[in-house]
């Protein structure tokens, strides 16, 4: 694989106004964030509401400044454009190869326009189409996510939640773009139904050559989709890997946190009863001191509280981790062998 998005030391940082008597104050909603994008994979990016998980996704495709940080676009392997130092007009012709899909499909499309006019409205701002070749690719792109020719005089709230969401799906693919963040794209679905729909974004994926940035908090269904995971605490990464090793071996204790309260169907493969998580995520105006996780940590010690520990390689195992003790604590991973696709 060939990297196509690098993010470096990014951080976004939000100030609060203070009155008279009260100086300001700051909200740190991403703390250092690094990783790299692989050209063709799925990228998951999951921790609790409150993580910065979609403050990520957002700064990524510079939907939202960022305070510190650079964000390159890898065009092919020795061209990069970094997107951070682009203004407004200069980041436009990019966000043709970056596209969002965002998790309500009822919010995210205008209830006045026709489907066809909400798909073709992306390729009419960018000029890339008109008459008959505006025409044939909206017709296309619908019919690659399922929605028939005759539909598309119809306006969104005569369509069902998955129907509203392919149609999301179509709107985001129709510039044929290269990469994907699909914010929280299911949470808003029944289950029955999103199961549809991640089969889609999977076909969809190997058809166009495609790749994703998952935004979720649910873990089964990150491991139906994605490829590599990364898990985010308090605006921190705390663990990055692939999927099935951090459903089979989690090297960070909100990793395991996490896998313990997921709920899976078959209680045969569990190695204990689903919890619930402990403790509640601290105020980002008051984070604790040392590692942000050591609050509601089980193996927390003296050391944890103190020193913050850096996102690091755990030799031989392709996992980085954010923890004192990665290499000698033994945490309980999803189930008792690799783990299982949660949806079919």
């Amino acid at each position: 694989m060939s990297t196509l998005l690098t993010v470096e030391n990014l951080s976004k940082v939000y100030t609060l106004g203070g009155g008279m008597f009260a100086p300001p104050r700051e909200l740190v909603a991403l703390n250092d964030i690094n990783l790299t994008v692989e050209k063709g994979e799925t990228l998951a990016i999951v921790g609790e509401s409150g993580c910065g998980k979609t403050t990520l996704g957002r700064s990524i495709i510079k939907a939202q400044p960022v305070t510190t940080g650079k964000v390159y676009y890898h065009q092919s392997e020795d061209k990069k454009v970094e997107l951070t130092a682009l203004d407004k007009r200069a980041m436009k012709p990019w966000r043709r190869d970056m596209r969002m899909i965002f998790q309500d499909p009822m919010s995210s499309l205008n209830p006045h326009m026709r489907v066809f006019d909400l798909v073709a409205e992306p390729l009419r701002v960018h000029r890339l189409a008109k008459g008959q070749e505006l025409e044939d690719r909206v017709i296309d792109i619908l019919a690659r996510v399922g929605i028939a020719a005759d539909a598309v005089g119809r306006y969104p709230y005569a369509f069902s939640g998955g129907q509203r969401q392919r149609i999301g799906i179509a709107r985001a693919l129709v510039l044929n773009p290269q990469l994907v963040i699909a914010d929280e794209a299911v949470s808003a679905l029944d289950v029955s139904i999103q199961a549809q729909v991640l089969n889609l974004l999977d076909d969809l994926k190997a058809e166009l050559g495609l790749t994703y940035i998952f935004i979720s908090h649910d873990l089964g269904v990150v491991n139906y989709i994605a490829d590599r995971v990364v898990v985010m605490y308090l605006g921190h990464i705390v663990e990055s890997a692939p999927t099935e090793q951090l459903f089979e071996r989690p090297r960070h204790p909100y990793t395991e946190m996490l896998l313990e309260a997921l709920p899976v169907a078959d209680p045969t493969r569990r190695k204990g009863p689903s919890k619930e998580l402990r403790g509640e995520i601290p105020y980002l105006g008051n984070r604790p001191v040392g590692c942000p996780f050591n609050t509601r940590c089980k193996y927390a010690a003296d050391q944890c509280r103190a020193i913050k520990p850096e996102l690091r390689a755990v030799n031989g195992t392709g996992q980085l981790v954010a923890c004192h003790f990665a290499e000698t604590l033994s945490l309980q991973g999803a189930y008792d062998d690799a783990p299982q696709k949660a949806f079919v």
